[in-house]
């Protein structure tokens, strides 16, 4: 499943919140799994995952590096402070209020598609984040695709 584009929603009083409907209506539950597996992100944010990606990922990682400290502490506090949820009738998440504190993230929010999962951000961090990164697209992009390229794995044009 690919997702894309960004989206602005207001987290109701109960810290519930709307998936997008072209988001919901693209993910085929009997492919994808039932719900979503929401996981504090990089930068401050709060990845979604449909539960086949996040078993996926999951499974991705040889059980020998669980010998590794770096891995286990990652593993822990990743696994631990993870959540599985699911919509409710009107296309609502409830997002964890500990997730939300330990993320800084307010009411004012942006959905995010990045690839194989969704991205929550505080809304006026998100703007701050494209306005602060927008001009330098071009240089990321061959950035991105030299490491790609040096590490083997193929690379997507934009």
């Amino acid at each position: 499943m690919l997702f894309t584009g960004e989206f602005y929603y207001h987290l109701d009083a109960k810290n519930r919140l709307v998936i997008p409907g072209k988001i919901r209506d693209g993910v085929d539950v009997t492919v994808e799994g039932q719900g979503w597996y929401l996981v504090p992100g990089f930068d401050s944010t709060i990845s979604f995952y449909t539960p086949t990606t996040f078993e996926r990922l999951a499974g991705d990682r040889q059980a020998e590096l669980f010998s590794l400290k770096n891995v286990r502490d990652y593993d822990r506090l990743h696994f631990a402070l993870s959540a599985h949820v699911e919509a409710d009738r009107l296309g609502r998440v409830l997002i964890p209020e500990t997730m939300l504190k330990r993320t800084g993230i307010g009411s004012d929010v942006a959905i995010v598609g990045v690839r194989d999962h969704l991205e929550l951000w505080d809304r006026a961090r998100w703007e701050q984040f494209v306005n602060g990164n927008f001009a330098s697209h071009d240089e990321m992009a061959r950035d991105a695709f030299n490491t790609a390229r040096q590490e083997g794995k193929p690379s997507s044009s934009s």
